[in-house]
C-alpha cells in the first residue's frame, strides 16, 4: 500500500514538474518574443541608418564600392546565422554545461565558423576586388571572416535561453559599427573604414558568459562525425533558402530598374518587413526550447503562435494602414511617390514572416520533408509572383507580386505543414484570432483616413498592448492567447532524425503531398528557378551575334510558308528545327517589329528552352544516380556561364540540346528497354517509347545535324559496346530518328531544293572538317584560341572545365557497371571528342562547344558518383572538389547574368532619339550591318575613303572584334578614329569592349580619305 501511495506520490510529482517545465517554456516565448523582435527592429534601423549615413556622406564612387562590399557581407551574415547559431543552439539545449555532448557540439561549431570563414574571406575578397581597391577587398574579407567568428557565441545565448544578453549583443554590434562610420566620416577613411566597421562591430557580439569559452575545446574528431553535418546542413540549407526569398524582391527591383521607383521600393520594403523582424524573435526562441529533453511540444507551440499572431498582425496592420502624412515623416521626400505601395509590401511582410516561423518550427520539429517541399513551393511561387508583377505592371506590379507570391507561399507550406502542427497542438481560437485581425485592420485603415493623429493613437495603443501582454504585465486571457493551450504530449527526444507521429492527414493533404514530391513536380519546380535566372540579364546582360539576327529571319520566313530563306536566297546549311519553332511562337505570340526587337522577343523561346534542359538534367541524373547529384547537377547547369550565355541567344544549339535530353530521359525511363527479353505485355509500351525516343533525338538532328553524333552514333554504338542496348531496341530508336531529317529532305525535294541542299551541306562538311577555313579559331587571321581562352578565364573558367573534361568523363562513363550510364558516357565522349577536333582542326565556334558542356556536366556528375560508390577513400575528396566547382559556377553565372553586355540595343536607342534625320552612318561588322537594315541612313563605309564617298559623317564601332579582326574595318581605322574623331556615344560591355558611335569632323575626315586611311578587311562585303 504505502509502495502504491509512494509511486502515485512520484508520478504526481513528474507531471507537477511537466507541467512547470511546459509553463516556463511558454513564459518565456510570451515574455522574450516581443523583446527579441523589438530588438530585431531596432537593429534594422540602426544598420538603415549606417546606410543613409554613408550615402549622404561618403562619395559618389566610394558609396558604390561601400553599398557592394556591404551587400555581399550581408549575403555573408545570412549563410552565417543560417550554418551555425542554429545547429549549435541545439547542442546547447540538450546537453548540460560541462558535458561531453555541449563540448562536441562547440567544438564542431568553432571548426565550422572557422572554416566557412576563411572560405568566405577568400569568396568575398576576390568579388570585392572585381569592382574595388586592394584596401577595400581586404577589410571586406577582414568583415567576412569575423561574421562567421561571432556566430558560435550568439548560438551559445540561444541555446542557453539568454534572449536578453543575445538581443544587447546584436544591438551593441550595430550601434559599435554606426559610432565608427562616424568616426570614418571625420577621419575621411572612405569606404575602406566604413568596411572595417563591420568587422569591429562584431567584437561586440564575443561578450559572453566565461561558462561559454570553458567548454570551448580542442576536439578535431568532431569532424569526421557525418551525423553532424547532415544536420547542420539541412538546417542551413532551409534558412538560407527562407532569407534569400525575403530579400529576393529588394535585388531583384535594384536589378530591373535603377529609377526613382526603385528606390522607393527598396527604403518601403526595408520598413515593411516589419513582420519578419516578430518572425525572427519567434524562432529564436522557439527553436532551442522546443530541442530541449522533456519540454511539452504543444505547449510552446501554441505560446509560439500566439506570440507572433499578436506581434506579427499588429505590426503588418501598423505598417499596411500608415496615413502617407505621418509616413512622410520617417521616408525621405524623395521616395513619397512609392508610398502607394506600402501595404502590399506589408502583405508581402506578412507573408514571409510566417515562411520564416513555419520553416524553423519544422525544422525544430524534424519535418525535414514537409520542410523542403513547402520551400520548392514557395520558390517557386514568390518568383513567379514578383516575375509576373514586373511584367504587369514594372515597380507597382512588382510589389504586388510580391504580396501574392510571399502571402501564397505562405498558405500553402501551412497546408503542408498542418498536419504536423496537428498532431502537435490543434489551433483552436483561430477563428477569433482572425476575427480580431480584421478588427484591428479595419479600425486603424478607417482611422488612416479620417485623422492621422486619430491612427496615430490606435496604433501606439495597440502596439503598447500587445507589447504589455507579452511581457506579462496584461492577463494572460486578453489578445489573440487562445493559441496557446496545455496538451500532454510526448516529450521529444534529442536524437537526430527522430520524427514527429503524423496522423493519417485527409485525402487533399495526400494528394498534395504527392503531387508536390512528383517527378514532374520537380521538373517544374527546377525549370522555373532556371527560367527565373535566365530572365534576370536576358534583354541587358547579353550582346546581339549576327548568327542570331540571321536565324530569326530565317523563322520570319518560314511564317509566309516557304522554305528557310535570306535576302539572297534558300539556306539549307543547317536544318529548319530551330526555324520551326520560331515560326510558330511568332505566329502564337503575334510577334512583330523590327529585326533587334523581334530577336529579343524571341531570346523568351531559347530561355524556356535552356530551363526545360535543366529539369531534363535534373530528372535523368536523378534516374542514373541520386537525387543529390540531381541537384547539383541542376545547380552547374542553371548557373553555367558559357550555357547561361548560350541560352540567352537566339541559338540553335540550345533547342538541339533540349531535345537530346528528352530523347535520352524517354529512352532510359524504364529498364525494360535494356532489356533483351521482353515481357508480351510490356511490348508495345516499350515499342511506344522507343519511337518516342527516336522522334525526339531525330528532332535535335532537325534542329542541327552536327548533333547527330550524340544521337544516331551512341546509339548505334552502343549495340556494339559491351551489348550496353539490345540491337532490335537500337534499331527502332534508328529507325523513328530518321523519320524527321527524312521529312525534310522529302520536303526540300519536293520543291526542287534538293541540289542547293547538296551544295549547302558539301560546303558545311569542308568547314567542319577543317578542309575550308573561312570562319572559326582556325581561320586565318582569327584570335590564337589559347590566348581567347586565358582571356576568358575570369568569365568561363568553370566551361572550360567541363569543355577539357567531357571527353574524358565520356570515356570512364563508358566503363560503368550500368548500361544507363555507359550510353550517357558515349553521347559525352562522343561529343567530347568532335569538340577537340573541331578545336584542333575543324572549325571551332564558340556556341559550339554547347553541347560538349551540357554533356561535360551530366558526364562529370556521373563519374563523380561511379567514383563514389566505387571507392570510399577519396569520397571527402570528391565531395570537397564538387561543391567548390558547384560554388564557382554559381559565382561566375551570377556575374554573367548580372553584368550589363547590350551596347546594339544601346546605340539603337540611341540613334531613334538623337541621331539626325539627314545624317549617314557607317557599320564596321555583319552584326551591326544587319542590325541596322531596315535605316535607310546606314550602310557599310569601314574607311575613310568610302565614308567620304557615301557622304557619311558618323561611323559605329565595336573595340574588340574590330582589334581582333574581326567584321569589316581595320584595326587602323579605330586608331584613326580615336586619334580624329569625336565620340558621341558610349556603351561599354565584356563582348564588343567599347561600342561607340564617332563624329567625324568633315575636315578630318578628308585628311584621312586623301590617305586612305582603313583599307576594310578581307572581310568586306563577304559576310553579308
Amino acid at each position: 500500500m504505502s509502495n502504491t501511495v509512494r509511486e502515485r506520490g512520484a508520478d504526481s510529482s513528474v507531471e507537477v514538474r511537466a507541467a512547470e517545465v511546459s509553463s516556463e517554456a511558454g513564459g518565456k516565448v510570451a515574455e522574450n518574443s516581443g523583446f527579441l523582435s523589438v530588438a530585431a527592429g531596432l537593429v534594422g534601423v540602426v544598420s538603415y541608418a549606417c546606410s543613409l549615413l554613408m550615402a549622404n556622406m561618403l562619395g559618389t564612387a566610394d558609396y558604390t564600392q561601400f553599398a557592394a562590399a556591404a551587400m555581399l557581407l550581408g549575403v555573408v551574415g545570412i549563410v552565417a546565422s543560417a550554418l551555425v547559431p542554429l545547429p549549435l543552439s541545439h547542442f546547447v539545449a540538450v546537453h548540460p554545461a560541462g558535458s561531453d555532448g555541449r563540448r562536441d557540439g562547440m567544438a564542431f561549431s568553432a571548426f565550422v565558423s572557422c572554416l566557412a570563414g576563411i572560405a568566405a574571406a577568400a569568396v568575398t575578397g576576390a568579388l570585392t576586388m572585381a569592382f574595388a581597391t586592394p584596401a577595400l577587398a581586404a577589410a571586406a574579407a577582414l568583415g567576412a571572416l569575423a561574421i562567421f567568428l561571432v556566430a558560435a557565441p550568439s548560438g551559445w545565448l540561444q541555446g542557453e535561453l539568454r534572449f536578453k544578453w543575445y538581443a544587447l549583443t546584436t544591438m551593441g554590434e550595430v550601434i559599435l559599427r554606426l559610432a565608427f562610420s562616424l568616426l570614418v566620416v571625420l577621419l575621411a577613411w572612405g569606404a575602406v573604414g566604413a568596411i572595417l566597421g563591420f568587422a569591429l562591430g562584431a567584437l561586440a557580439l564575443v561578450v559572453v558568459p566565461w561558462s561559454f569559452y570553458r567548454d570551448l575545446q580542442w576536439r578535431p574528431h568532431v569532424l569526421r562525425q557525418r551525423w553532424r553535418w547532415a544536420e547542420t546542413g539541412d538546417i542551413a540549407s532551409v534558412l538560407c533558402v527562407v532569407s534569400v526569398l525575403v530579400g529576393v524582391d529588394v535585388v531583384m527591383v535594384a536589378f530591373l530598374d535603377e529609377g526613382p521607383a526603385a528606390a522607393g521600393f527598396q527604403a518601403l520594403a526595408t520598413i515593411a518587413k516589419g513582420p519578419v523582424y516578430v518572425a525572427a524573435g519567434t524562432a529564436l526562441v522557439a527553436f532551442p526550447l522546443l530541442r530541449r529533453p522533456g519540454v511539452n511540444v504543444r505547449a510552446v507551440l501554441g505560446a509560439a503562435f500566439a506570440s507572433f499572431s499578436q506581434l506579427a498582425v499588429v505590426a503588418f496592420a501598423i505598417i499596411a494602414t500608415a496615413p502617407h502624412a505621418l509616413a512622410g515623416v520617417i521616408i525621405p521626400e524623395k521616395y513619397h511617390g512609392s508610398l502607394e505601395l506600402l501595404p502590399w509590401l506589408a502583405a508581402a511582410g506578412l507573408g514571409y514572416a510566417v515562411l520564416t516561423v513555419l520553416t524553423t518550427i519544422l525544422l525544430a520539429l524534424r519535418a525535414y520533408r514537409r520542410c523542403q517541399l513547402g520551400l520548392a513551393c514557395a520558390c517557386l511561387l514568390v518568383v513567379a509572383g514578383l516575375w509576373t508583377g514586373w511584367q504587369v505592371n514594372a515597380v507597382s506590379g512588382l510589389a504586388i507580386g510580391s504580396a501574392v507570391g510571399a502571402v501564397a507561399a505562405a498558405t500553402v507550406l501551412a497546408f503542408i505543414s498542418w498536419p504536423v502542427l496537428s498532431a502537435v497542438g490543434p489551433a483552436k481560437g483561430a477563428g477569433r484570432s482572425m476575427a480580431g485581425a480584421g478588427i484591428l485592420l479595419l479600425a486603424l485603415a478607417v482611422a488612416s483616413q479620417l485623422q492621422p493623429i486619430v491612427w496615430l493613437a490606435f496604433a501606439t495603443i495597440a502596439g503598447l498592448a500587445v507589447l504589455a501582454h507579452q511581457r506579462g504585465l496584461l492577463p494572460r486571457t486578453l489578445g489573440w492567447g487562445t493559441f496557446r493551450r496545455r496538451f500532454e504530449a510526448p516529450s521529444r527526444g534529442a536524437g537526430r532524425r527522430s520524427k514527429v507521429q503524423e496522423p493519417p492527414s485527409n485525402l487533399l493533404v495526400a494528394a498534395l503531398i504527392r503531387v508536390v514530391s512528383s517527378s514532374a513536380a520537380a521538373f517544374i519546380a527546377v525549370s522555373a528557378a532556371a527560367f527565373g535566372v535566365r530572365a534576370f540579364g536576358l534583354e541587358r546582360g547579353f550582346e546581339l551575334w549576327v548568327d542570331e539576327l540571321l536565324y530569326v529571319r530565317l523563322g520570319e520566313s518560314l511564317t509566309t510558308g516557304q522554305v528557310p530563306t535570306l535576302p539572297d536566297g534558300p539556306f539549307f546549311l543547317h536544318p529548319p528545327g530551330f526555324f520551326l519553332l520560331e515560326a510558330g511562337t511568332i505566329k502564337l505570340l503575334g510577334i512583330s517589329g523590327d529585326i533587334v526587337e523581334v530577336v529579343l522577343q524571341l531570346r523568351w523561346l531559347n530561355a524556356a528552352l535552356g530551363a526545360i534542359t535543366v529539369g531534363l538534367g535534373f530528372l535523368l541524373v536523378r534516374k542514373l544516380a541520386s537525387t543529390t547529384a540531381a541537384w547539383l547537377t541542376a545547380l552547374v547547369l542553371a548557373f553555367e556561364p558559357f550555357i547561361l550565355r548560350n541560352n540567352s541567344h537566339a541559338f540553335l544549339e540550345t533547342s538541339a540540346m533540349a531535345f537530346v535530353l528528352a530523347g535520352f530521359l524517354v529512352l532510359l525511363g524504364t529498364r525494360q528497354v535494356l532489356t533483351r527479353t521482353l515481357q508480351p505485355k510490356r511490348r508495345l509500351p516499350v515499342i511506344l517509347r522507343l519511337v518516342a525516343a527516336g522522334l525526339l533525338l531525330g528532332y535535335a538532328v532537325v534542329c542541327k545535324d552536327f548533333f547527330v553524333i550524340c544521337t544516331v552514333g551512341p546509339v548505334a554504338v552502343a549495340v556494339i559496346w559491351k551489348r550496353t542496348l539490345p540491337w532490335r531496341q537500337a534499331a527502332v530508336v534508328l529507325l523513328a530518328s530518321a523519320v524527321p531529317y527524312a521529312t525534310y529532305l522529302a520536303v526540300a525535294a519536293s520543291q526542287a531544293h534538293l541540289p542547293d541542299w547538296i551544295e549547302a551541306k558539301t560546303s558545311g562538311l569542308l568547314r567542319a572538317s577543317g578542309l575550308e577555313k573561312s570562319t572559326g579559331f582556325t581561320a586565318e587571321g582569327s584570335p590564337n584560341i589559347v590566348t581567347r581562352l586565358i582571356e576568358q578565364s575570369s568569365h568561363f573558367g568553370s566551361s572550360y572545365l567541363l569543355l577539357a573534361l567531357c571527353p574524358l568523363a565520356g570515356a570512364l562513363l563508358c566503363f560503368s557497371h550500368r548500361a544507363d550510364r555507359r550510353l550517357i558516357g558515349l553521347a559525352g565522349l562522343a561529343l567530347g571528342a568532335a569538340g577537340a577536333y573541331s578545336a584542333a582542326f575543324g572549325t571551332f565556334e564558340e556556341q559550339y562547344g554547347y553541347g560538349v558542356m551540357i554533356a561535360g556536366v551530366l558526364c562529370s556528375v556521373l563519374v563523380v558518383v561511379e567514383l563514389r560508390e566505387r571507392f570510399a577513400r577519396g569520397r571527402t575528396f570528391l565531395l570537397v572538389a564538387s561543391l567548390c566547382f558547384v560554388v564557382l559556377t554559381v559565382i561566375l553565372g551570377a556575374r554573367t547574368a548580372l553584368t550589363v553586355d547590350n551596347g546594339f540595343v544601346q546605340a539603337k536607342d540611341w540613334v531613334k532619339t538623337t541621331l539626325p534625320a539627314d545624317a549617314r552612318i557607317s557599320v564596321t561588322n555583319s552584326t551591326g550591318e544587319f542590325a541596322f537594315a531596315d535605316d535607310p541612313r546606314f550602310g557599310v563605309w569601314p574607311s575613310a575613303p568610302l565614308m567620304q564617298e557615301a557622304g557619311a559623317n558618323y561611323i559605329l564601332t565595336q573595340s574588340h572584334p574590330t582589334s581582333q579582326g574581326y567584321g569589316y574595318a581595320n584595326p587602323d581605322m579605330l586608331t584613326w578614329l580615336n586619334e580624329h574623331a569625336i565620340p558621341v556615344f558610349s556603351a561599354e560591355g565584356p563582348t564588343n569592349g567599347s561600342t561607340t558611335v564617332w563624329l567625324v569632323p568633315p575636315a578630318e575626315l578628308s585628311v584621312g580619305a586623301a590617305n586612305g586611311t582603313g583599307s576594310p578587311s578581307k572581310t568586306y562585303e563577304t559576310e553579308r
